[in-house]
């Protein structure tokens, strides 16, 4: 019996957090010993992680590097879907950078779904630093990803297959 997309809400939730025998996404694998390992929650109809980067994540001495604060909102702002069940991927993003992020302070990602338009979805990211400052903040558009290609890339994965999709 094959499980329409609209019936989703009825069942089970998709894990935030890779738990299965992938874990090799740059930004959440925790398998992955270059990667940032993030770590995901939800609330309110939201999504955030928090992070504290250290002298690996540089990019001028002692700052964090704008590509892993770029990772860092693409991620959170990915995870949005996962609170309906659905998974996506990025189309197009938008990110502000606002205010240099030292190494070494706790940083929070926080996003929110914003619109939703046929196959795509809006959600916009916050990154802010440890005294509340927004240190960047984006706006993305994802593509929800069809159950043929999930089928495809979780082939070598039975776990992945069976904790990432409905």
């Amino acid at each position: 019996m094959k499980i329409q997309w609209s019936n989703m809400s009825t069942l089970r939730k998709l894990s935030l957090n890779d738990k299965t025998d992938y874990g090799f996404c740059f930004a959440c694998g925790p398998n992955n010993p270059h990667g940032l390992k993030l770590k995901f929650r939800s609330y309110q109809n939201k999504v955030s992680c928090k992070f504290t980067p250290t002298n690996v994540h540089q990019g001028f001495p002692k700052y964090l590097h704008g590509g892993i604060i770029t990772a860092l909102l693409d991620e959170v702002m990915s995870r949005v879907s996962l609170l309906e069940n659905r998974w996506t991927m990025t189309v197009r993003l938008e990110v502000r950078f606002r205010h240099p992020i030292i190494i070494e302070q706790e940083i929070t990602a926080t996003s929110e779904k914003i619109n939703h338009k046929g196959k795509f979805i809006q959600a916009k990211g916050v990154l802010k630093i440890e005294d509340g400052t927004i240190a960047a903040d984006a706006i993305g558009t994802f593509a929800y990803v069809p159950e043929k290609t999930l089928t495809k890339i979780t082939k070598d994965y039975p776990l992945l297959a069976k904790e990432w999709m409905i």
